[in-house]
């Protein structure tokens, strides 16, 4: 029977881990929307916890999104899109905005040691329908 690994090869423990990446790629992502003009950006565990608790981890976008970093073996987007969609049903009013935003994941890999980070390392995962909503709404404003 093999024993799982608990700690990553500095001997940190995995749990810290990745809660240490998934923050770093929150703060990542804080300021990366900071720079394209969203100036009130902050993560949710800074701004806001009914947020936070809906699986939002950025706040003050025209978007749901939830942040994931590393690897995530059993991450299922369709699940994880719905989750935050059920929870905002949960949290928010019906007439909330937050009910009609895009919802997506940023999914910043784990591209590995001596290998050097390229854009297909971060990818966003968001249903074809609010991949739709972001175009027409694209459309309408040109």
């Amino acid at each position: 029977m093999s024993k799982r690994k608990t700690t990553n090869s500095e001997g940190r423990s995995l749990g810290k881990t990745n809660r240490r990446k998934g923050h770093n790629a929150e703060r990542h992502y804080a300021h990366l929307f900071k720079t394209l003009g969203f100036k009130h950006c902050q993560t949710s565990r800074y701004g806001s916890r009914i947020y936070d608790d809906c699986g939002i981890d950025l706040i003050n976008l025209p978007f749901l999104i939830q942040i994931k970093a590393g690897r995530q073996k059993n991450m299922n987007p369709v699940s994880e899109l719905k989750n935050i969609a059920d929870k905002v049903k949960e949290n928010f009013p019906e007439d909330s905005k937050e009910h009609h935003l895009p919802k997506m994941i940023i999914h910043r890999k784990d591209c590995g040691k001596g290998v050097k980070r390229t854009e297909y390392h971060d990818i966003i995962t968001m249903t074809v329908e609010d991949f739709i909503n972001i175009i027409n709404k694209i459309n309408n404003d040109t």
